[in-house]
C-alpha cells in the first residue's frame, strides 16, 4: 500500500502563521501595544481638556482599531514579495543610519584580513 501524502500540512514550519492581513501574532501585538500606549492616553488628555474624559477612552480604543487595520495594511504591502524578516532588517539599518542603535552588519566594502600569519 503506497503512502499517501498529507496535503494539509503547512508548507513553512519555521515561519509564524499569518493571522490578519498577512501579519503574524507578534506583529499584531506590536501594533496593538504601540497604538494603545500612544493613542489612548493622547485621546484621554485631549478629550479631558474639553471635559469628556470617558469619551476619550472610547475614542482612543476606536483609534487603536483603526491603527491596527492601517498598520497591518502597510506591513502587508512592505512584506509582499520579500523574504522573511526583510522589513525588520531594513528597520534596523534605518535606525543605524539615524544613529539611534548600532547594528552588527557590515555595510562597507573593503579588503578584510583575519589577522593570522604563518611564521617561517
Amino acid at each position: 500500500m503506497p503512502m499517501e501524502r498529507n496535503e494539509l500540512l503547512p508548507l513553512r514550519l519555521n515561519a509564524e502563521p499569518s493571522i490578519f492581513r498577512g501579519c503574524s501574532l507578534s506583529e499584531l501585538m506590536m501594533l496593538v501595544t504601540t497604538g494603545a500606549g500612544v493613542l489612548v492616553p493622547a485621546s484621554i488628555i485631549i478629550c479631558g481638556l474639553f471635559g469628556y474624559l470617558m469619551m476619550g477612552v472610547g475614542i482612543g480604543l476606536l483609534l487603536v482599531i483603526g491603527w491596527v487595520v492601517i498598520g497591518a495594511t502597510v506591513l502587508q504591502k512592505l512584506k509582499r514579495g520579500r523574504p522573511l524578516g526583510f522589513y525588520q532588517l531594513r528597520l534596523r539599518l534605518w535606525l543605524e543610519d539615524c544613529q539611534l542603535i548600532k547594528s552588527p552588519f557590515i555595510r562597507q566594502s573593503r579588503v578584510w584580513d583575519v589577522g593570522r600569519r604563518i611564521r617561517p
